[in-house]
């Protein structure tokens, strides 16, 4: 076999995207204001949005371990 293809195999992780788990309803964001992913749901129809977020909700405004962390959570809202 080709060493390029073999390679490529041992690396298909890399080029096949894993699909999006989305997070339960239930799953809290904000533990400080208590903000569950169906709070964020409720609220912004088709995207997060984190400024409509933080005036609604007043996240990010307490410990900020929701702000810091939100790379984990974000794109598994929709």
């Amino acid at each position: 076999m080709d060493k390029e293809f073999l390679r490529l195999i041992e690396n298909v992780d890399e080029l096949v995207p894993r699909p999006v788990e989305k997070l339960d309803d239930d799953t809290l964001i904000c533990e400080c204001f208590c903000v569950s992913v169906k709070d964020i749901r409720d609220v912004c129809t088709d995207h997060v949005d984190l400024d409509l977020l933080q005036d609604q909700f007043q996240m990010g405004q307490g410990c900020q371990s929701c702000m810091k962390r939100k790379d984990s959570w974000i794109s598994n809202i929709f």
